[in-house]
């Protein structure tokens, strides 16, 4: 008896091992396809708003379990074929990218599951002016391009944000329009510095490019720039006023701030023959020796030979240049000093405070210094006398004691 349950188990195992062998083998059919689902009922009740360089298109989704999205095809007026997509969850398209306004076929879809589309909607849309046009309209009807001390100033208004590029030209000796600047900006408003010009009447020429390959019409204008000129530092001193920063004995002088070394100049202290810290804000004063109409300023605000000090406690971040003829004897910041510029200091790399400095930071920083333009050169006049008012460091502290440096400066602009 034992024998004959033996070999039966052993029969029943062989059977169950082939059937699992058979399984095992069966034709692997790759990936199956997901589901398709029904054809989806087209969207209705359509409305169309008009937008510059596009429209929003509004609709009714149709009643479908199996719905996914809207989508809208359609042809811009260079060609380019586009596609947008709405989800489910709202009943609205935008349809841009149009370089020019006017009327518009535009096709809508409804699809479901397995891309299963319905049949298509055609819709007729209005394009308003696109923004790249309306960006030149505006600088074209303002004059906003104006001539200033090595170049131009273009000022922009780009309401959209939309993405755009501000290309200038110029016409060159033989008649040629040769490239000047471009820059891409998805700001609100803005405005570009062009420098280096040289001060004789030039044609320049502007126009704008969206990110579809649109170009605008050009906008030209004749500008003579206004030469500029480095203001020269031979009669430079200092000029002490009650609640300026002290000058130490030697190591850091006041007049190292224009002795031509970049990594060699002036350390504020409260006191002459101290290492106290003067209280933010602070300042200081220069008699440039003459009247001078200010451009711009390249300045050397901290000492680049060590990292710890680049965009360090005694690195300016947030400060004023004011200018006088006639400055109140007394220190106080009255009416006989006007404010020429505003300015915060910004890294490369754009990292904040507390984060060393790298050594690409280092290099530029020794190169280059940091330029800052003055935002009204022509309309403010000249000025003897020009006073810094600190008002916080990279280390972030905008209160309390504080040193800073001066290392190098230089000024630009018109006698």
């Amino acid at each position: 008896m034992k024998s004959y349950f033996s070999k039966n188990k052993i029969a029943f195992i062989s059977i169950i091992s082939l059937l699992l062998l058979t399984l095992g083998c069966k034709e692997d059919i790759g990936i199956t396809v997901n589901r398709v689902g029904e054809k989806p009922a087209p969207v209705s009740n359509v409305q169309v708003t008009p937008i510059s360089g596009g429209a929003v298109i509004r609709y009714d989704l149709p009643l479908s379990e199996d719905l996914r999205y809207v989508k809208a095809v359609y042809q811009l007026d260079n060609g380019l074929k586009r596609e947008a997509k709405a989800s489910i969850y709202k009943n609205e398209i935008t349809v841009d990218g149009f370089g020019k306004e006017g009327v518009f076929g535009v096709e809508l879809y409804s699809v479901a599951v397995g891309e299963v589309a319905s049949e298509a909607v055609a819709v007729q849309v209005n394009v308003l002016t696109p923004p790249h046009q309306v960006v030149l309209n505006k600088i074209r009807a303002n004059n906003n391009v104006i001539a200033t001390f090595g170049g131009l100033n273009l000022n922009y208004v780009n309401e959209t944000e939309s993405d755009i590029v501000i290309k200038i030209i110029r016409r060159d000796s033989l008649g040629k329009w040769q490239p000047v600047e471009s820059e891409y900006t998805n700001f609100p408003s803005g405005t570009i510095r062009i420098r280096g010009q040289k001060a004789v009447p030039t044609d320049f020429g502007v126009f704008i490019e969206d990110r579809w390959n649109h170009n605008s019409d050009t906008f030209n204008v004749n500008l003579t720039p206004i030469e500029e000129v480095t203001i020269p530092t031979t009669r430079w001193a200092r000029f002490a006023l009650p609640g300026d920063a002290g000058v130490r004995a030697s190591g850091f002088p006041f007049n190292g701030i224009w002795d031509g070394n970049t990594n060699a100049g002036y350390l504020s202290i409260a006191n002459a023959n101290t290492t106290e810290s003067i209280e933010l804000p602070n300042s200081l004063t220069i008699d440039l020796g003459v009247q001078a109409s200010i451009s711009r300023m390249q300045i050397w605000a901290t000492r680049y030979s060590t990292l710890s000090d680049i965009y360090g406690p005694a690195h300016l971040y947030e400060f004023e240049i004011y200018g006088s003829n006639s400055p109140n004897a007394n220190g106080s910041w009255d009416e006989s000093w006007t404010r020429l510029g505003q300015f915060t200091s910004s890294r490369p790399t754009g990292f904040g405070f507390g984060v060393p400095a790298t050594s690409a930071e280092q290099t530029a920083i020794r190169d280059n210094g940091e330029t800052y333009e003055f935002p009204d050169p022509t309309t403010l006049g000249k000025f003897r006398y020009i006073r810094f008012r600190n008002y916080a460091m990279w280390n972030g502290s905008y209160e309390g004691g504080s040193n800073f440096f001066i290392f190098e400066l230089r000024l630009f602009g018109q006698l």
